[in-house]
C-alpha cells in the first residue's frame, strides 16, 4: 500500500529522488531493490520549488492561470502515484510511501540523508541537459552535502546485478568507513569484495632522484603489504568473505571506473587524503561517479565534528 505525504517520512527507510526523467527511474528500481533485499521501507520523494507558492516563477503563473498551482500539484501526484504503483506491483512486500515537497530537490534529498539509511539518485536527472551535462545537477549537489551514504545510479546500470563489491582504499577517514560499508554490502549480496590501492608515478616526477631508485615490483610488495594492513583490521570476524587486494600502477580514477564494468557496486569516501579540509566532495569520487557502469555509494565519514548543514540556498 502507497500513500503521498507532503512531509518527508526518511528515518529507517531508503530514500530516492524521482523527477520523471530515465535516470530517475533507474535510480527508483535500484532503492526498491536494495530497500527489499534488506527489509526496509522505501520513500519516493518527488520535489519541486515550483510548487511553492512564493516562489517568483509560480507566483507569476498563478496570476496569469489560478488554476496553475493545482494542476501542478496534481500532474505531480499522478506521477508519483505511478511509479509507487509500478515498484508495488514488482516487490509486493515493501513498503513504499511517497513523499511530495514544495522546495529544491538537492536541498530535499541533503536533508532526507540526516536520518535515511540511504539516499538514492540517479546520475542524470531533468537538470543535467544545459547546466550539467556530464552529472546531473542535483546529484552533484547531493552528493557534495549529504551526511548519509548516497548511491549514484546510472542509467544503463544493470538491475539485481551480481558483480563483486569494488571498494578504493586508503589510510583516510573517508576511505575506511566507505570500506566498512563495502564489507557490509558484499556479505548482504554474497559476493567477493575487491579492494583497489592505485599508485602513480606522477607524485614523483618532481624528483629525479626517487623516480631513479623506485622498485616497481618492491613498490607493489610493499603497497600490497599496507593494503593488507589496513584490511585486517576492518575484515576481522568476516571469516566467510571472499577479498582479493589490488595493487593497480595508475590513476585511482581509472582503476575504479575499469573496475566498474564488472563490478555489482563500487564504494568510495567522499574524500581522500588529497582533498582540502572544507571541500566537501573529492576529485575522485565526482569523476568516478560521473564515469563508472555500475552505482556507486559515496560514503563520507559521519563524525559530529565534520557534520556540515545544508546550505540555505540548496533549500
Amino acid at each position: 500500500m502507497t500513500h503521498t505525504t507532503t512531509e518527508s517520512t526518511t528515518a529507517h527507510r531508503v530514500v530516492v529522488g524521482y523527477d520523471t526523467s530515465s535516470g530517475a527511474r533507474q535510480a527508483v528500481w535500484e532503492a526498491a531493490y536494495y530497500a527489499c533485499a534488506r527489509d526496509l521501507g522505501l520513500t519516493i520523494l518527488f520535489s519541486l520549488r515550483d510548487l511553492d507558492p512564493t516562489a517568483s516563477r509560480t507566483a507569476r503563473a498563478v496570476k496569469s492561470d489560478p488554476g496553475y498551482l493545482e494542476a501542478l500539484r496534481r500532474d505531480a501526484r499522478a506521477c508519483l502515484d505511478d511509479i509507487a504503483h509500478q515498484v508495488s506491483e514488482r516487490y509486493p512486500e515493501l513498503d513504499v510511501t511517497t513523499s511530495l515537497l514544495a522546495m529544491n530537490p538537492a536541498g530535499a534529498l541533503a536533508s532526507a540523508s540526516l536520518d535515511a539509511v540511504l539516499v538514492v539518485v540517479g546520475a542524470r536527472g531533468k537538470t543535467n541537459e544545459r547546466r550539467a551535462p556530464i552529472l546531473g545537477g542535483v546529484s552533484t549537489a547531493v552528493i557534495a552535502h549529504a551526511q548519509g551514504p548516497v548511491l549514484v545510479v546510472p542509467e544503463t546500470a544493470a538491475l539485481e546485478a551480481t558483480g563483486p563489491v569494488v571498494i578504493g582504499l586508503q589510510d583516510a577517514p573517508d576511505a575506511l568507513a566507505a570500506a566498512a560499508v563495502a564489507i557490509a554490502e558484499a556479505e548482504q549480496r554474497g559476493v567477493p569484495l575487491i579492494a583497489i590501492y592505485a599508485w602513480d608515478l606522477a607524485p614523483e616526477l618532481g624528483d629525479l632522484g626517487s623516480l631513479a631508485r623506485l622498485d616497481p615490483v618492491q613498490t607493489h610488495q610493499d603497497l600490497d603489504a599496507m593494503l593488507a594492513d589496513l584490511l585486517e583490521p576492518l575484515t576481522a570476524g568476516h571469516e566467510g568473505l571472499t577479498v582479493e587486494r589490488r595493487v593497480v600502477q595508475g590513476s585511482a580514477r581509472s582503476a575504479l571506473i575499469h573496475a566498474s564494468q564488472e563490478a555489482g557496486l563500487i564504494v568510495i569516501g567522499s574524500r581522500g587524503l588529497g582533498g582540502f579540509a572544507g571541500l566537501l566532495l573529492g576529485s575522485i569520487s565526482r569523476s568516478v561517479t560521473r564515469e563508472a557502469a555500475c552505482p556507486v555509494m559515496v560514503v563520507r565519514n559521519r563524525e559530529p565534528s565534520r557534520e556540515i548543514p545544508v546550505p540555505a540556498d540548496l533549500i
